[in-house]
């Protein structure tokens, strides 16, 4: 059984903070500590595999600001194979038919939810809406879509209770594990860090055992995106790009025929479509 393990900051456990996740000196204190926090989340996590069978345990640091950098590679379970993901076009290393399963850790809920610590969708307080097929998603979905395309489904998803209630409500075949409530964009209570890496552990072996029951997320093409940025440039930026329709000075839709293609913004190298 290969298990791959994607993973983000805002949602782990111990984070509570904007710096944490975002500082941009590399070598800052407050950064660093948002890196132990990512390792030690990650190391639960590759247990949990571990403990329910896996052969292998693909594991991508999915965080953008961290450039593929952000475990802390000492202390980082050597049993878990760090495997990378491509700017552009969005490409996930590792991700094929040999993947029985797929766990999310530290995630967020989507741009635009009441109470999620740090929302957002790819881009944080650029994007406000984005939506697939018409309705809205974020980041989980982008993954499940993704990883849907080998048929592979997404059976655990760890992070904030609003990032945990939009799981259930989209892929209620997979387990959660809730790391912190938000009590607004940039506030949150934390949960005990340790408590909450035992449950994370346990419930992914759980999930994994069970993940004959998990169903992988796939849609016909093509596939509708749409996106709302918070400001008109970003539609400027995009507007001459052959597929790319724009509706309004800050919204714009485009379809695409690889699933692959969900995380990717249209550009001069890549038409939609």
């Amino acid at each position: 059984m290969i298990v791959y393990i994607m993973t983000d900051m805002e949602g782990l456990a111990g984070i509570d903070h904007w710096d944490q996740c975002y500082d941009p000196d590399d070598h800052s204190p407050i950064y660093q500590y948002g890196r132990e926090q990512l390792t030690a989340e990650a190391n639960a996590a590759i247990a949990g595999c571990f403990d329910a069978g896996a052969t292998e345990v693909r594991i991508c640091d999915g965080h953008g600001r961290n450039q593929n950098k952000g475990f802390i590679r000492e202390r980082l379970d050597p049993r878990g194979r760090i495997v990378w993901i491509t700017a552009y076009p969005v490409r996930l290393e590792g991700m094929d038919e040999s993947v029985s399963a797929v766990i999310v850790i530290g995630q967020h809920a989507m741009a635009g939810t009441i109470n999620g610590f740090l929302d957002h969708t790819q881009q944080p307080k650029e994007v406000c809406r984005f939506l697939i097929n018409g309705q809205e998603h974020g980041e989980l979905s982008q993954m499940a879509l993704y990883a849907g395309a080998y048929n592979v489904p997404v059976v655990h998803v760890s992070g904030d209770e609003a990032c945990c209630n939009e799981s259930r409500r989209l892929f209620p075949h997979a387990g959660v594990t809730p790391t912190k409530r938000g009590t607004g964009w940039a506030t949150c209570e934390l949960y005990p860090a340790e408590k909450v890496r035992k449950e994370l552990r346990s419930g992914i072996a759980e999930s994994l055992r069970r993940r004959r029951d998990a169903i992988p997320w796939r849609l016909p093409s093509p596939i509708t995106v749409e996106c709302e940025w918070s400001y008109s440039k970003r539609v400027d930026d995009i507007a001459s790009v052959s597929g790319v329709v724009r509706t309004h000075a800050r919204i714009a839709h485009w379809t695409i025929s690889n699933p692959l293609d969900i995380s990717t913004w249209p550009n001069k190298d890549w038409s939609p479509g």
